[in-house]
């Protein structure tokens, strides 16, 4: 048992620690040693080790599957109360010949174990390893698999990464599905006629009704979310409840598909990112008017942009594209966070970059604001091309971005994040990206980061 100060120390303090260390590099190894060290760690240790049931992480191969199966199976039936704990089932698969697995016994035993338990999983994780794409080899298997799973009652989370040949169907078959992430997958079928009635038809049956939705580089399945096969008579998803969208604004394909969202979740959507990075290294700025409007978001509270600013003519009206774009946001509207991360290239001097509408973009944040509480981040990022030193002529345009937003000053209800790589010398980390609840820190700063109350 714990000696003095440790054993002093409340239930709820020892759960603190143990979610701290669950946060570190290498929690997993830390907590399985701490579970050892004394019996009043072991319970809440365990809330954490067994959370999250990893099949074929790494190399995902058959072989690895197939002993982490029997592993996980043997500490099912060693300790049953072992699946009250599980809530997270994440499955990699490196492999083509993949459709072992859903007719796997010890997986099917698993599945029927963890749907005994007092709270059955709520999450599923499934693809291929990084920049290598699956391929769902027997996609009405995995399909007729799920729909046989408690996955079919409990599903509120699904996480598909670096997938092929997803089913449309997948979604139909879990109606409480409120959070989506997509990342590198795509569909191969479009009739889906040889599908079972009961995996596609939408009639007397409830939809799975969203409210987060994260994707990147998934525009085919993402296309028939949106505008689903006549085999599915309706749209296999709800729309119109999406509080929090994250997706990439440089990729064209992607962009395509955000109006219809837009104009679906137009009463509901709180939290638009256009924040992901392109999955190639193109880095091309698309313009953004006539692929967004904002007008019609009369719940936005959130809105935040990555944008590349290119220091040349032909890309020089990147700040006025977005100064217009923010412009159809009402003057009555409920924004209390704005978050712009602008990564500029070119050479020095950076004239485009310095000739940009920064004036503009600080008019339509005071418009914005309206005289309410606002919360603004802008974080910009100089990187020279060619053989320039990568800090030639960057401290002179940070000024002058410094100096050209400096009317945001006078209104003391406009708190403002100032970054750039010169805060470094600060001790200060870039905001993280996709994110806006920055902390406010106290006292006077140096560098360029300026908070104002």
């Amino acid at each position: 048992m714990l000696n003095p100060p440790l054993s002093l120390l409340s239930d709820d303090l020892l759960a603190y620690i143990v979610e701290h260390i669950s946060n570190l590099p290498f929690w997993d190894e830390h907590l399985h040693s701490l579970s050892l060290t004394d019996r009043a760690f072991t319970q809440i240790c365990q809330t954490y080790i067994f959370r999250s049931l990893e099949l074929g992480m790494g190399s995902g191969t058959k072989s690895k599957i197939s002993k982490k199966l029997a592993k996980m199976k043997k500490i099912l039936d060693d300790k049953p109360s072992v699946a009250n704990r599980v809530r997270v089932i994440e499955i990699c698969v490196s492999h083509a010949r993949n459709a072992w697995l859903f007719n796997d016994p010890t997986l099917i035993s698993i599945l029927q174990l963890l749907a005994k338990s007092l709270m059955p999983p709520h999450e599923l994780r499934f693809g291929g390893p990084m920049f290598s794409r699956l391929t769902i080899e027997d996609p009405i298997l995995f399909v007729g698999r799920l729909t046989q799973s408690f996955f079919s009652q409990t599903l509120t989370t699904l996480r598909l990464t670096e997938c092929k040949n997803v089913p449309l169907p997948l979604f139909l078959i879990c109606p409480k599905l409120r959070e989506v992430l997509l990342d590198c997958v795509g569909v191969s079928e479009e009739s889906y006629d040889e599908y079972p009635e009961e995996y596609s038809s939408t009639r007397d049956r409830e939809l799975p009704a969203l409210e987060v939705f994260d994707y990147r580089d998934s525009h085919s399945l993402v296309k028939q979310m949106i505008t689903s096969p006549p085999r599915f008579h309706t749209p296999v998803v709800i729309w119109s409840k999406l509080r929090i969208l994250t997706l990439s604004p440089h990729e064209e394909e992607e962009m395509a598909c955000l109006q219809p969202i837009l104009d679906a979740a137009c009463n509901t959507l709180e939290e638009l990112y256009l924040t992901s990075l392109h999955v190639s290294d193109k880095g091309k700025q698309l313009p953004l008017v006539g692929l967004l409007n904002l007008k019609d978001l009369s719940s936005l509270r959130v809105f935040a942009l990555y944008a590349i600013i290119k220091c040349n003519k032909k890309e020089s009206g990147a700040l006025r594209d977005i100064n217009i774009v923010l412009s159809k946001i009402s003057a009555s509207n409920q924004v209390t966070n704005l978050s712009f991360d602008f990564s500029i290239s070119g050479k020095h001097p950076f004239g485009g970059c310095l000739e940009q509408d920064w004036i503009g973009l600080c008019d339509e944040i005071i418009r914005i604001s309206a005289g309410k509480p606002l919360e603004l981040e802008l974080q910009t990022k100089v990187s020279s091309e060619g053989f320039q030193s990568p800090d030639v002529g960057d401290g002179a345009v940070y000024r002058r971005i410094e100096e050209t937003t400096a009317s945001l000053s006078d209104f003391s209800n406009i708190c403002c994040h100032f970054w750039n790589p010169t805060c470094w010398s600060s001790g200060l980390a870039p905001f993280p990206r996709g994110q806006t609840n920055a902390p406010r820190a106290e006292g006077p700063l140096a560098g360029t980061l300026i908070l104002r109350r």
